[in-house]
């Protein structure tokens, strides 16, 4: 039995100009032609078009799925596989922000206005899904607001109405009232992560990403910009066990001004990790650089106290707190940096 292209169009819910383009890049080429030269497609042709379609659900591009498909490994039933896979993925998600919206909806119900929490789990399980947090993360993060959600709502409600305070008075992030807000949010932030400071890195990024939150927390990218920056001066104290009264004063000079560059470098880096990329791949050296350069701006320039933040942030928890960076990350990033000076100086 052959299908001609305008039947299978209707048949598949794909257009005619979509097959025909299937046909010229050899994706899906039909089987036969009529006598007036016309493509027609046989029971093969329809399997492979499912196998397409099916991976195009998976957001892999036509030419990785012509590479798959003309691979003897990439058969219909691994194609199923994983399709089953993906569509279980997204059960669990929308059965986990289903039983809470049914929560939130019996608030509403009987007259109650959700707390903030429940409308930021709500637009979190929305907003993210996958695109921040594993599985498991999301239900560390459920089980941890679960654990002190009624505390957790008034201190957040109290530090944004803070942070608006600082902000619209203009004052200073090196003040010390704004390292206090600073240092009270990354102890709340920390306690909400369990103190994982993957899952901080990746709290932050969602945050500093994701518009539709701004808006319910009370706090855009100012007021993170604000508070990161004022935390960079609460920790500068940190250091002065490691360095000299000259070196803090390079530091007070040029810390700071690296603030927000250093998130997304974090994250990066903490990815390669959990890839079990090896410190000396390429793209661990090209993050490593990047670390390099961030630290020895953060210094100064000075080579000398580079090598003493790098040395005092493996050395002491304190400093890592908070910043991202755990030990075990602290000693791959050092790794990787030590391959390069190694490289550069044989």
């Amino acid at each position: 039995m052959f299908f001609k292209i305008g039947e299978l169009a209707r048949r598949t819910g794909l257009t005619v100009r979509a097959l025909r383009h299937y046909d010229d890049i050899a994706l899906l080429v039909p089987s036969a032609r009529s006598a007036a030269g016309y493509r027609l497609y046989d029971r093969q042709d329809v399997a492979r078009l499912y196998r397409i379609q099916a991976l195009r659900r998976l957001d892999l591009s036509l030419a990785d799925i012509q590479g798959l498909l003309d691979n003897a490994a990439g058969g219909i039933a691994q194609v199923v596989a994983r399709q089953v896979a993906q569509l279980d993925h997204e059960i669990v998600q929308a059965s986990a922000l289903r039983t809470h919206l049914l929560a939130v909806q019996r608030q509403l119900q009987a007259s109650e206005e959700p707390g903030i929490d429940d409308w930021l789990l709500a637009l979190e399980s929305m907003v993210t899904g996958a695109k921040y947090f594993s599985d498991d993360e999301q239900r560390t993060l459920k089980a941890q607001r679960d654990g002190f959600s009624d505390a957790l709502a008034p201190e957040r409600a109290a530090l944004s109405a803070w942070l608006q305070r600082l902000l619209a008075a203009g004052v200073s992030y090196e003040d010390t009232q704004a390292q206090a807000l600073a240092q009270r949010w990354m102890a709340m932030l920390r306690e909400e992560t369990a103190g994982d400071e993957g899952l901080l890195m990746k709290l932050y990024s969602m945050h500093w990403n994701e518009p539709s939150l701004h808006a319910l927390t009370g706090v855009d990218r100012a007021g993170m910009r604000y508070i990161a920056h004022a935390m960079a001066f609460a920790r500068l104290q940190l250091y002065a066990p490691h360095c000299s009264a000259e070196d803090m004063a390079a530091l007070r000079e040029h810390y700071v001004a690296q603030t927000l560059a250093w998130p997304p470098l974090i994250a990066e880096v903490r990815q390669q990790m959990l890839d079990r990329a090896p410190c000396d791949g390429a793209a661990m050296r090209a993050l490593a650089r990047r670390w390099q350069a961030l630290s020895l701006a953060k210094a100064g320039g000075n080579t000398v106290l580079h090598a003493k933040l790098q040395r005092a942030l493996r050395q002491d928890a304190a400093l890592r707190a908070g910043s991202g960076i755990d030990e075990a990350l602290a000693a791959y990033v050092g790794q990787a940096m030590a391959l390069l000076d190694s490289a550069a100086n044989p």
